[in-house]
């Protein structure tokens, strides 16, 4: 087998390493795109918070709401005293949590933290103004997906590759063990690329020399018996003519009824020898 072979252990310790590498390195990105995120995400939930504390202190000041100046990034929904919707500002995703707050919400109970989103309630005589912002990252759910998902095809992918080399290393030997099953003893051993599963190999190979050559002694053997059975059949059939030719002559002339029988008994014994001497020969 000029193809080099490696053991089962030497392949787990490389699947090993070759996971453990992939699974440090996305590690590595993940630590390092979350810390820019982190800064990028946090400097812009600071910044939201900020500006909407300065708008709301702005707004404290002068009594009155002002809707234009009301910061990017964060919702709004203005209402009346009598429950009509003056100013609405909210997307879609948090629109529904928003108008919520403000059915549920109190002025004693105006402030509500629900994991990192704030909803914030400021009323004034005439209206009630309800306020959300986040201060967390808005593609952060993603990202901690698109990092699963890296974690699961590094360990999956070469988990596949492995697999696929052993089922096919074994169908080489469980093909090679067929063509011995049927008594095709041309075959050679077939590299499988497994240390362990060429081992079995080489030693099927050698039992298959072994009874190669014991089935060619054994034929060879029974060739030379016979050939000396043939060579005694021979050496046998020409006496036998010659003691029936023999017998027959002396049948045909007048003995008394002892002799006869020993003749008859001559000549019977002597077809019964050569009818086993033409079957060895035959054979």
């Amino acid at each position: 087998m000029e193809k080099r072979s490696i053991t089962i252990s030497r392949m787990i310790s490389i699947y090993i390493a070759v996971v453990s590498v992939l699974i440090g390195f996305t590690t590595l990105v993940a630590l390092i795109i979350a810390f820019f995120l982190n800064r990028e995400s946090s400097f812009a939930a600071d910044n939201v918070e900020k500006a909407v504390e300065a708008w709301i202190h702005d707004c404290q000041e002068s009594g009155e709401i002002n809707t234009a100046l009301f910061p990017e990034g964060a919702d709004i929904i203005v209402v009346s005293t009598d429950g009509e919707e003056i100013f609405v500002k909210v997307s879609s995703s948090k629109e529904k949590a928003l108008r919520k707050f403000a059915r549920e919400s109190s002025p004693e109970n105006g402030r509500l933290l629900h994991g990192k989103d704030v909803y914030l309630r400021m009323d004034a005589v005439d209206e009630s103004t309800f306020i959300h912002y986040c201060v967390s990252a808005p593609h952060e759910y993603l990202i901690l997906f698109t990092f699963a998902l890296a974690y699961l095809l590094e360990v999956l992918i070469p988990t596949v590759v492995l697999i696929k080399k052993i089922k096919s290393s074994l169908r080489k030997v469980f093909d090679y063990t067929e063509s011995l099953k049927s008594q095709d003893l041309s075959v050679s051993p077939i590299n499988t690329g497994i240390y362990e599963l060429d081992q079995i190999n080489i030693a099927t190979d050698s039992m298959q020399k072994e009874l190669v050559a014991t089935m060619e002694d054994n034929w060879k053997k029974e060739q030379d018996s016979k050939a000396q059975m043939a060579q005694i059949a021979h050496d046998l059939k020409t006496p036998l003519t010659v003691i029936r030719g023999n017998a027959d002559l002396l049948m045909e002339k007048e003995y008394d009824e002892e002799s006869k029988e020993s003749l008859e008994a001559i000549i019977r014994n002597s077809e019964k020898i050569a009818l086993s001497v033409l079957d060895i020969l035959e054979k």
